[in-house]
């Protein structure tokens, strides 16, 4: 008995473990350097927008030159977006909200808490 407890406890563990290598989740998107270098550079003039609006704030630009940098910034941002559609990094909202309610339907397997059954 304690011989099939074991083997079965391993077996279990090795499962576990293996798992994430044989799954058919799509992970690719978060290993590409390509896509994490335009994320990181799209989140570098997200930054530099928010440090330019808090200049703007501070008086430490005129209403021009903050719109010129402003624009400039978008410009940049919007061209990292673009590429990163490209390549398929960005879903839509939509999209995200399918596939979150896909996720949530397959996650569902009885009735909900409180042992109310849906019609």
């Amino acid at each position: 008995m304690g011989t099939l407890l074991g083997t079965t406890l391993v077996l279990i563990s090795l499962a576990v473990l293996v798992y994430p290598f044989l799954s058919k989740r799509g992970y690719a998107l978060a290993g590409d350097p390509t896509i994490e270098r335009l994320r990181v550079a799209r989140r570098r003039v997200y930054r530099q927008i928010a440090d330019l609006e808090g200049d703007y704030q501070a008086g430490d630009l005129t209403e021009v030159d903050y719109e010129l940098q402003l624009t400039e910034l978008r410009l940049n941002a919007a061209r990292i977006m673009q590429r990163e559609e490209q390549l398929g990094a960005i879903e839509s909202d939509a999209e995200a909200l399918e596939r979150e309610i896909e996720a949530a339907r397959k996650g569902l397997v009885g009735p909900p808490e409180g042992g109310d059954t849906i019609k």
